[in-house]
């Protein structure tokens, strides 16, 4: 099993590291996101330990966040993607949360911890501090966390009673005490104000004032560049003539569980950070969307198709600045319909009465996707599934399109002449080993 061996890994490495929750199970069986608590380890060195980690584990690292103060989030992958696989490693140093900083340090915590089933995992003890107060910062208490506690406590509550008299407040220890012996996990909210203003106490006591220098220290020279120097998120562009099945693989990629990604957000051709030009107009009809008959419109003239062109250009360019960029820092799949090397191939289906120079002559200034897919099949078969183009004009588009390969910056392409699953397969799979690529720069 993959588990084994990272915990192997770890346990191999020497890192100071605990298992916080969720463990019962393991390593048969996991949850997809494991959290871990770990000290003593600067972040190249734990970077280093999650890279052998996943070696040893025949995995990948698909992606690194730094999410806080040394609090790093991994995600491991097969080489071959696996339907509903995902393995999530959550290291934190310490618990935080916005306006709660520093909440909870585990020093006491990883000094006590036990081996369980061939790694370590939290005492009795502390388990029942560390699950009080985790479920009072987020005030969410189930069923489930009242078992958590009186499982802990029955190990040996004589010493369990004597570790939280010793370890919290009177007060507090009297009433997780109340709460561990109550029948109902509604008792929680009975003593939720209690908890707390003492979870709000040791939050003030840990954010002195060398621990508000380390966190700006830290933000600035490693959470900030780490996050928006290298986003977690990612772009792609789809290009092919018309019936070449960019909308079939697109719906179809939508609904694909794409690791690590927290979403997909569709563009099409552009950032659009404008709407489509006509819809400027005073009394625009709804824009259409689905055009049967690319060619049936005259071109513009001259000047128009500059000044349209132009406008364009800023989309593609301050737009991708403004509307993509972002979505790639907040970790989304960025999917485009389309993108401005279609220009390259087809200026007459966006009206310009332009040189075919004139895009290439600006392609300097376009941001390139991470990967652009160019689908392909036989000129007869892309026409025969939507016949908007001449028979002749989309086999002269097939051509152009696995022309301009050859010379757009990590273009991919993909025979679509097959079942659906089978290139989405292909797809995703090809998203996930750039993905890898992109952290690797990350970890060096």
């Amino acid at each position: 099993m993959y588990l084994d061996k990272v915990l192997e890994t770890l346990n191999d490495s020497g890192l100071d590291y605990c298992i916080q929750n969720g463990y019962e199970d393991m390593p048969y069986s996991y949850p997809s996101d494991i959290d871990i608590f770990y000290k003593g380890a600067t972040e190249k060195e734990l970077d280093e330990i999650v890279k052998t980690a996943a070696t040893n584990a025949n995995l990948r690292v698909l992606q690194k966040i730094a999410m806080g103060y040394y609090h790093f989030v991994y995600w491991l992958t097969p080489e071959l993607p696996e339907a509903g696989f995902q393995l999530e490693l959550d290291f934190q140093s310490e618990l935080s949360k916005r306006g709660m900083p520093h909440y909870y340090i585990p020093d006491k915590l990883l000094k006590r911890k036990r081996l369980y089933h061939g790694f370590f995992v939290p005492s009795p003890l502390d388990e029942i501090v560390y699950t009080v107060l985790r479920r009072t910062v987020k005030h969410n208490f189930e069923e489930k966390h009242l078992q958590v506690l009186k499982s802990a406590y029955y190990t040996n509550p004589t010493e369990i009673e004597g570790g939280l008299k010793e370890e919290l407040p009177p007060h507090i220890a009297k009433e997780i005490l109340e709460l561990i012996n109550s029948n109902v996990s509604t008792a929680f909210e009975n003593h939720y104000t209690s908890f707390y203003n003492y979870v709000r106490s040791q939050s003030r006591k840990n954010n002195n004032l060398n621990k508000k220098i380390s966190q700006w220290w830290y933000n600035l020279t490693k959470m900030f560049p780490l996050r928006f120097l290298h986003p977690a998120g990612m772009d792609i562009a789809l290009l092919s003539p018309d019936g070449g099945g960019k909308s079939t693989i697109l719906n179809a990629l939508n609904e694909y569980d794409v690791t690590s990604f927290s979403g997909v957000v569709r563009k099409y051709l552009c950032p659009e950070l404008f709407h489509n030009i006509g819809q400027y107009k005073p009394n625009a009809k709804p824009e259409i969307t689905d055009n049967p008959n690319p060619h049936g419109r005259t071109p513009d003239g001259i000047l128009k198709s500059w000044i349209r062109f132009l406008i364009y250009l800023i989309d593609f360019t301050l737009g991708y600045a403004i509307k993509i960029v972002p979505l790639k820092w907040n970790r989304k799949l960025i999917v485009f319909d389309r993108y401005y090397y279609d220009y390259y191939v087809d200026m007459y289906r966006y009206h310009y009465s332009l040189s075919k120079s004139v895009p290439h002559y600006f392609s300097f200034l376009i941001p390139s996707p991470a990967i652009t897919f160019i689908l392909q099949a036989p000129a007869d078969v892309i026409y025969n599934r939507k016949k908007e183009l001449s028979k002749e004009e989309t086999e002269r588009q097939c051509k152009a399109f696995k022309e301009i390969s050859k010379n757009i910056k990590n273009a991919v392409l993909i025979d679509v002449d097959r079942p659906l699953d089978a290139i989405v397969k292909d797809i995703v799979q090809h998203i996930i080993s750039r993905r890898v690529e992109l952290t690797a720069l990350k970890l060096k």
